[in-house]
């Protein structure tokens, strides 16, 4: 490929996962992307097969992303908590560096066809694997209470997957502020101390 070719490609998905954010998959037209890109319906398939490659496209750069950002942390010498809590602040570095990027992964990956969609759930299944088996260590070694950690695992999910609802870069706390706060507030929970 050319380097306009790879530009232009990128345009594509950039504008792609925008619309599949801000629309869904399924109210997103080729149109609409070709539109948006102010580009002929026909010249958009220069550069894509079929929508849904471009789904499949975006979710798996996503994807990469989360598993880059925790993969250096998890092999690292850090006590499990401190990897947990480590863990927790890359995947929100991740959410907040990329609002669009991170809706699309949370909430269209069920749009995929059968095989492709079984298979992006098998991916995300490993990467929530690798917080349980940091969850696992934390009460293992007496951190945490003994909690159910499959449930405590989806505990941290649902407080950190859906900030790109509410987070703004230009909002009063930075990336690294929230993360503090979320696991400050997961790890001691709301109780007043001693």
């Amino acid at each position: 490929m050319t380097g306009s070719t790879v530009q232009r490609r990128e345009e594509v998905l950039r504008t792609a996962e925008e619309l599949f954010a801000l629309r869904g998959y399924h109210a997103t037209s080729v149109r609409d992307i070709a539109d948006a890109l102010n580009i002929k319906g026909g010249s958009l398939y220069a550069h894509i097969e079929t929508k849904e490659d471009l789904l499949w496209e975006i979710l798996g750069a996503a994807a990469d992303r989360f598993f880059a950002a925790a993969d250096p942390i998890v092999g690292s010498d850090l006590i499990p908590i401190e990897k947990l809590r480590k863990a927790i602040a890359a995947h929100v570095g991740v959410v907040t560096r990329s609002a669009s990027s991170a809706s699309v992964y949370s909430t269209q990956w069920q749009h995929l066809g059968e095989a492709r969609r079984r298979a992006f759930a098998q991916r995300r299944d490993r990467y929530e694997q690798t917080f349980r088996s940091l969850v696992r260590d934390c009460i293992r070694e007496g951190t945490f209470a003994d909690v159910d950690e499959k449930f405590a695992t989806l505990l941290i999910f649902s407080s950190i997957n859906w900030i790109y609802q509410w987070y703004h870069p230009d909002g009063p706390m930075t990336p690294e502020e929230i993360a503090r706060k979320l696991t400050d507030m997961l790890f001691n929970g709301l109780r007043r101390g001693a």
